[in-house]
């Protein structure tokens, strides 16, 4: 799936020579990767968000930069294990970037 998400992404590109991604993709990403925990309107009110202590994005304050690095290296728990998987070896640059975007709009 991941592929298609990225021909599709290629397919739409902008002349920076980069892939755009559309509002649908990253949704559809966001979903896919942060929503059973985070839930699809960001509360962290879904049965495993609650029993990670996924936090609630509306109420988020984090900088840019910790949220890349949360996502690219997870979230991890006081025994060692982790609260939030990390992406870097799932998610390229513009899918972390578009992310990053959409996240933050929880605030709003």
């Amino acid at each position: 799936m991941r592929r298609t998400l990225c021909a599709i992404a290629l397919a739409g590109s902008l002349t920076l020579g980069h892939a755009a991604i559309s509002q649908d993709e990253v949704a559809y990403l966001f979903n896919k990767e942060c929503a059973s925990c985070h839930g699809k309107d960001g509360k962290a009110r879904t049965p495993v968000g609650r029993k990670l202590g996924a936090k609630d994005l509306k109420e988020s304050k984090v900088s840019d930069a910790e949220i890349e690095k949360q996502i690219l290296e997870g979230k991890k728990a006081k025994d060692g294990g982790y609260t939030m998987p990390a992406f870097k070896e799932k998610l390229d640059p513009d899918e972390i970037k578009a992310l990053i975007a959409f996240i933050k709009k929880f605030r709003q």
